[in-house]
């Protein structure tokens, strides 16, 4: 039921974001999205973590069909963290 929860704030919050992708996970905790510019994932993913300190896992570690897509994790006890990531995320997006 908390992992619902954590999904059910996340999933919205990323949809909302312009330009960006999310892959609706129906179980599990992650959620794959692919951000605009976010060709080369782990570079992106390790800007995302340098400017804004958001740390979401670069989809080519998942294989090759992962690049350009990004997981993240929402099994938090604190959903306002993820609320807090995806307003950095679309803040990141807008530089």
């Amino acid at each position: 039921e908390r992992l619902r929860g954590c999904r059910d704030t996340l999933l919205p919050l990323l949809c909302a974001i312009p330009g960006v992708r999310v892959a609706t996970p129906r179980g599990g905790l992650y959620a794959f999205l692919r951000p605009p510019g976010s060709d080369d994932s782990l570079a992106f993913a390790k800007r995302l973590v340098r400017d804004v300190g958001v740390g979401i896992a670069p989809g080519a570690a998942f294989g090759p069909e992962g690049e350009g897509w990004l997981r993240w994790c929402f099994a938090s006890r604190d959903t306002e963290r993820l609320r807090l990531g995806a307003q950095r995320l679309g803040a990141f997006l807008q530089l």
